[in-house]
């Protein structure tokens, strides 16, 4: 497999013949093939032994809290003694990135489980004795393949892709593979699959007064920034570090200098020259770090659509990570460990909705899709598992939607948010509506304890920059930039005040437009489509914007990696 494809995952495997990937461990009651990244070893756990086999992989902060005298002061015999006493309340208590299986040889009982967040995904196969458990689809489908088991397009997950551009719940493109949601484990005996959940995302809010507010976000965004950054140094890694010209990444970094992790790479992409570009280099260059940024004209990342897909495991959009993927491929990967990023600060901190009413009203579908232009009708039982709205949009669009971006990192370094650590995201929706509402407790946090990252613009804001005194500015900003870009549109000229325009991009470059174009021709076709779900496939790309016209060839591009 050509190296820019090769994945990076674990996967384990019983009654299965897993020739087809290469070298594997023979355990004696099941299989593990192993082509992961090994960052952080001395996290890991991998004990076999008479009575069971126990795996993690990932990172953990707070190991010592359970090193025990059963375990023999040792940390993966006391997390296996953990684990085997309280499934739900070990894993309520960690705090990292993870995922992995327990193996009980004498019952053949497997469990499996993933982080709170799902930061380490994980995707099961299991049928009779039968299973396969890996962090890519992919993995598991070529040993399907290889065992000559059926398997079979699942439509709904493409219906998904089309409206929201996300998965709205565990399904994957093949009916036969489910991803395994955050905070869940599976207990899994042959024939039977039990899904247990151990955490939720809490949305429960507290009296408070705004200063309690502030010193809370600063308290616990703190602790979080320093788990990340001493877990790099525990290793001897750099810290490297997104930045951009919003705020999340800005104060991800800012905080983490502050707090003497000043050895820092900040890494950006973008249209060459936009404020993304422009004010993550200002910051860079205030705190002293080294910069890299790869820019998007060249727009070659279009060409990547499979490799995308492939990475994301069809889980969101294929070309929403591709400047990041190619920036990523560049590095020299051994310096690094974790990727830190500022993932859904600004809807954690903030809200993903300006009215109280409606964000904690009863959960709905139609909002927050990518594209309106074909309606399909989802299973309401799905809304019942949320109270709210933004109980709902955060679990989908956030975790399963804009997280998907991790999957791709993991094949080159693990991944973390302080803003997702979930002792801060506790905090953050305990906090009043009125005060996260657009910002407010936001931007009250930075100037009262970082003034200094209000000296740089927003790119939110069309540059200008991110305190209260100036809203009237960024009023008047906002409707100059909404004027020239619908001016852009009309004349059909680059919109320089965008960081990626895709569609000039599309239409104007006759090479990547004839690529993609080639590609939805060769592949609508395919038989795994239904008429009807290949007709809205073909007017959502023939009257759709770049990112529709991206909607369906991501569905293609994973029918083409998996069915045809």
């Amino acid at each position: 497999m050509d190296d820019k494809m090769r994945l990076r995952g674990w996967l384990a495997a019983k009654n299965m013949n897993i020739n087809c990937l290469g070298e594997y461990q023979d355990l004696g009651v099941c299989y593990q093939y192993d082509d992961r990244l090994h960052k952080f070893p001395q996290d890991e756990v991998f004990l076999s032994d008479g009575a069971r086999i126990c795996f993690l992989d990932g990172y953990v902060y707070n190991k010592a809290d359970f090193i025990c005298q059963e375990g023999y002061y040792d940390w993966q015999k006391s997390f296996v003694v953990s684990m085997e006493k309280d499934t739900a309340a070990h894993l309520q208590r960690l705090r990292g990135a993870f995922c992995g299986y327990s193996y009980v040889k004498e019952t053949g009982h497997v469990t499996i489980y993933t982080d709170h967040l799902s930061n380490k995904a994980l995707y099961y196969y299991v049928e009779g004795d039968r299973w396969i458990f890996s962090d890519y689809v992919e993995p598991i489908v070529r040993v399907l393949r290889a065992n000559h088991i059926p398997y079979h397009f699942d439509a709904t997950a493409a219906k998904y892709i089309l409206t929201y551009g996300y998965m709205l719940d565990d399904r994957t493109f093949v009916q036969e593979i489910k991803r395994l949601l955050p905070g869940c484990y599976a207990d899994i005996i042959p024939g039977d699959v039990r899904i247990k959940s151990y955490y939720k995302v809490p949305h429960t809010e507290e009296a408070m007064s705004e200063e309690e507010a502030i010193e809370r976000i600063d308290r616990d965004f703190r602790q979080a920034v320093d788990r990340e950054f001493a877990k790099d140094k525990e290793y001897g890694y750099r810290h490297l570090v997104d930045l951009s010209g919003g705020l999340d990444s800005r104060m991800v970094t800012w905080v983490a200098h502050d707090m003497g992790y000043t050895d820092q790479v900040n890494i950006a992409y973008s249209k060459m020259g936009y404020l993304d570009n422009k004010i993550s280099a200002k910051v860079a260059l205030k705190l002293g770090h080294e910069y890299l940024f790869k820019p998007l004209d060249d727009a070659s990342w279009m060409y990547e659509l499979d490799e995308m897909v492939l990475k994301n495991n069809g889980a969101a959009l294929g070309l929403a990570m591709t400047g990041g993927n190619q920036l990523l491929k560049t590095l020299n990967h051994g310096m690094y460990g974790i990727e830190h990023t500022g993932m859904l600060g600004d809807v954690i901190l903030s809200s993903y909705y300006q009215d109280e009413n409606f964000s904690k009203g009863a959960p709905k579908y139609g909002y927050n899709q990518y594209s309106t232009k074909v309606r399909y009708e989802f299973d309401p039982k799905l809304l019942e598992q949320y109270q709210t709205q933004e109980e709902f949009v955060i679990a989908t669009r956030g975790i399963l939607g804009m997280q998907t971006s991790y999957m791709v990192r993991q094949n080159y370094v693990e991944t973390a948010s302080p803003f997702m650590d979930i002792d801060f995201l506790k905090t953050a929706f305990s906090i009043p509506f009125p005060y996260r509402k657009g910002h407010a407790i936001y931007l009250k946090w930075m100037d009262r304890k970082y003034p200094g990252t209000t000296e740089f613009g927003w790119e939110k804001w069309g540059g200008v920059k991110p305190k209260e005194s100036h809203i009237t500015l960024r009023k008047i900003k906002t409707t100059q930039r909404l004027a020239y870009g619908y001016l852009c549109k009309v004349l059909r000229r680059e919109n320089l005040d965008s960081m990626n325009p895709v569609d000039y991009w599309y239409s104007n470059n006759l090479q990547i437009k004839e690529h993609l174009d080639g590609q939805f021709r060769e592949r609508i076709d395919s038989c795994v489509l239904e008429e009807d779900l290949r007709n809205d496939m073909s007017r959502l790309y023939c009257e759709g914007s770049f990112t529709e016209k991206q909607q369906v060839l991501t569905v293609l591009g994973l029918i083409h990696l998996y069915f045809d």
